[in-house]
């Protein structure tokens, strides 16, 4: 029922896949004065690479955000956020 002390268990660390992407082609992302950023948008994520840096992403286009932008900018595929969770339960009831 119990390994022994001679056999170690290894585990696996795994790091965000995001770690891999590219950041945004320069363009994509137009400034914004209200409260529609990619902070706010319902594709935006954050995960940390193996450094522990914060990696921001974007997953309609699968890239990385460049640091700082988030807060001020925004791309033509910007969702709202409850507006998504709401199409995705109707979607799925």
């Amino acid at each position: 029922m119990f390994k022994s002390s001679d056999q170690k268990i290894q585990s696996e660390k795994r790091y965000a896949e995001e770690e891999g992407w590219d950041y945004l082609e320069e363009g994509t992302l137009k400034m914004s004065r209200t409260a529609f950023v990619c902070m706010t948008c319902a594709h935006f994520h954050y995960s940390f690479d193996k450094h522990c840096h914060s990696l921001l992403t974007c997953r309609a286009h699968a890239c990385l955000i460049p640091q700082g932008s988030h807060l001020t900018s925004r791309c033509t595929l910007w969702r709202n956020t409850c507006e998504y969770k709401f199409t995705n339960y109707s979607v799925a009831a």
